[in-house]
């Protein structure tokens, strides 16, 4: 790519700054709250305004479809001389519930800056990135750069509860939208810092998700003669006091973990000794002890417990649900043992549900050959990438299914501190300059994936 056009790319970045950060705050000002239950989200308030915003931008090609009206999802693209889509950046409108609103400094749908910090639920979950990835494309029309190939975005309903108003349901009703000669999305971009080097993980993989409902039956009785009957939240209790005491063992597998090898101790980890590792680590880089121990082991969370019917009566019958994130090699299969296991002598049920299963991108050289380059433009610095796994899962896995090498890559600014950023808890927040780096970021990628 012409160092020319990448200096025109940079110096239109730097003029939208204002426009991706008053972007971003529009958009966390939209609630797109998505409960799991199938009428909310309402993501088609952000689609409408994304589609608008495109459209008086001078981008006209552009589809809100859905499998609901109120549950739209935004497809946007550029057209390039050649058929096929040379990129496809991948985003989602919906967020999770703000939860306690007395834990928050200020609404969570009423976005704040305090302190170079853009605060508000789902500027980093993930609406900053929204944003980020549609300047990108107006810097690109704006500039009228010629492609060799489409550019799509793809704004996406539904992520936060599996995807099957958004990206499940395009999955399976328009694939084609899906394929692309690479895909990027949230997930990764994760920055370090080792001996004056600068480090970002991309995501290649991601982890598999299954959310597990075990039901405890029990025999009701009046509460005061409490042995007369079966407390039902008494074996709750016990399951949940088992899974605390022994979750899934640690997994060490260096190849997986071969980008890592620069932390101190890392050649001569091993499961056994792996917790006094990260115990190390720990002390003076958390977030990244935190990331470690997450690609080391499959989780299992209880999240829901539900039981009882009056409080002078013994309970019958207790549900607690558990959220699973499993390493690639643990599928479900894995998952029941597990569950077996640690209900065994309770009167339990067990329901299985599948979110994602792991599906590994063919990324070859697109590390390499686009997104260190790109990083590389558009921090003006030395940048070394290496392949990780996302610990959460994401819509990318769909793109995945029909072939399209899709990545978890969303970089954070080079001097970003890492860990703060909140997704999913009070007081969600992202820094301002992530939001200015990733669309340059993005701008660059454009260019250097689809350009010429």
């Amino acid at each position: 790519m012409n160092k020319r056009v990448l200096d025109r790319i940079l110096r239109e970045a730097d003029r939208s700054r204002k426009e991706v950060l008053e972007l971003t705050t529009a958009l966390v000002s939209l609630d797109t709250t998505n409960t799991g239950a199938p009428d909310s989200g309402n993501e088609t308030l952000a689609a409408e305004f994304l589609a608008d915003y495109l459209r008086r931008g001078g981008i006209s090609g552009i589809n809100l479809i859905g499998r609901t009206p109120e549950r739209q999802n935004l497809v946007a693209s550029l057209p390039g001389r050649r058929s096929g889509c040379a990129l496809l950046l991948l985003c989602h409108s919906d967020v999770v519930p703000a939860g306690d609103l007395s834990t928050w400094t200020s609404p969570p749908f009423a976005p704040t800056v305090r302190e170079g910090r853009l605060y508000g639920r789902g500027t980093a979950d993930m609406k900053g990135t929204v944003a980020a990835e549609v300047v990108a494309l107006l810097i690109t029309h704006r500039l009228g750069l010629p492609l060799r190939r489409e550019v799509r975005l793809l704004c996406f309903a539904d992520e936060e509860a599996g995807g099957m108003f958004g990206s499940g349901w395009i999955r399976k009703e328009h694939p084609d939208l899906l394929k692309a000669e690479v895909a990027l999305n949230e997930g990764g971009g994760h920055r370090y810092t080792q001996a004056r080097r600068l480090l970002y993980g991309v995501a290649v993989d991601e982890k598999g998700r299954h959310e597990a409902l075990i039901t405890f039956s029990g025999a009701g009785a009046h509460a005061s003669m409490p042995w007369r009957g079966g407390n039902a939240i008494a074996y709750a209790a016990e399951f949940v006091d088992r899974v605390m005491k022994h979750p899934p063992a640690p997994h060490f597998d260096k190849k997986l973990l071969a980008g890592f090898r620069w932390i101190p101790g890392f050649d001569a980890a091993r499961e056994d000794n792996l917790e006094s590792l990260l115990g190390r680590l720990s002390k003076h880089d958390d977030f990244l002890a935190s990331e470690i121990r997450a690609l080391t082991r499959t989780t299992v969370a209880p999240t829901i417990i539900r039981g009882g019917v009056k409080s002078n009566s013994i309970p019958d019958r207790c549900e607690v649900i558990c959220d699973f994130r499993t390493l690639p090699q643990h599928n479900r299969g894995y998952v029941l043992r597990y569950l077996k296991a640690r209900t065994k002598g309770l009167p339990a049920k067990i329901t299985l549900t599948t979110t994602a299963t792991s599906r590994p991108a063919r990324y070859g050289a697109k590390l390499t050959g686009l997104i260190g380059p790109a990083l590389k433009v558009a921090s003006g610095k030395p940048v070394e990438v290496f392949p990780t796994l996302t610990v959460g899962f994401t819509d990318a896995r769909f793109a995945r299914e029909v072939g399209t090498p899709a990545l978890g890559f969303a970089p954070a600014h080079p001097t970003s501190k890492v860990g703060q950023n909140r997704a999913h808890g009070s007081n969600e927040s992202i820094p301002v300059s992530d939001l200015y780096f990733q669309m340059r970021y993005f701008a660059v990628t454009i260019a250097l994936a689809a350009g010429g």
